[in-house]
């Protein structure tokens, strides 16, 4: 049975180890599959008060940041890329090949990384104003070089799903 575009993510986030919570949601009337990236966030007292894009301000000490890839088709679905770290299409028919979303976990594990860190100067440092999870397209794309020109680029394409299958969905967090 052929794996879809969503079980090939979800099998490369796993083998990438990623430093922090995910999970991956399908709307499949949309034709969009966010990867929604979740890092838990110990604020140094319950004084210190961050406001999100939304204008939601945190009440508790301790919460999450998330912040979101979308992956969307581009004959079917409308979107507003300014929500997302970055909007990625794709053409249903055929979905997305293996070494693209290779590349896509890849280049994203390297951007919550840095996240990560920039998350701590964010808290530790009073001048800084704001926060936002950037991604490298130019990184991106080398990345899908890189893969190509070493012969590394998986071909096969993982097509959009028309189903999920109830283990999938049960099992790895799927909304």
């Amino acid at each position: 049975m052929q794996k879809s575009m969503i079980e090939k993510i979800n099998e490369t986030m796993k083998d990438l180890h990623f430093p922090c919570e995910w999970r991956i949601e399908w709307f499949k009337q949309k034709h969009m599959i966010e990867i929604v990236i979740m890092i838990p966030i110990s604020a140094k007292n319950n004084e210190e008060k961050v406001t999100d894009r939304y204008g939601i301000v945190n009440e508790k000490a301790d919460f999450i940041f998330e912040d979101t890839i979308l992956l969307y088709d581009i004959h079917l679905a409308e979107i507003k890329d300014d929500n997302y770290i970055t909007a990625i299409e794709f053409d249903e028919p055929d979905g997305l090949y293996g070494g693209t979303i290779q590349a896509i976990c890849k280049n994203l594990r390297i951007t919550v990384g840095e996240a990560i860190v920039q998350l701590k100067e964010f808290f530790s440092e009073e001048d800084q104003m704001r926060f936002e999870m950037e991604w490298k397209d130019e990184n991106y794309q080398s990345t899908i070089r890189t893969l190509k020109n070493t012969g590394r680029f998986d071909e096969y394409l993982y097509i959009y799903p028309s189903d999920i299958t109830e283990d999938l969905e049960g099992n790895h967090g799927m909304e």
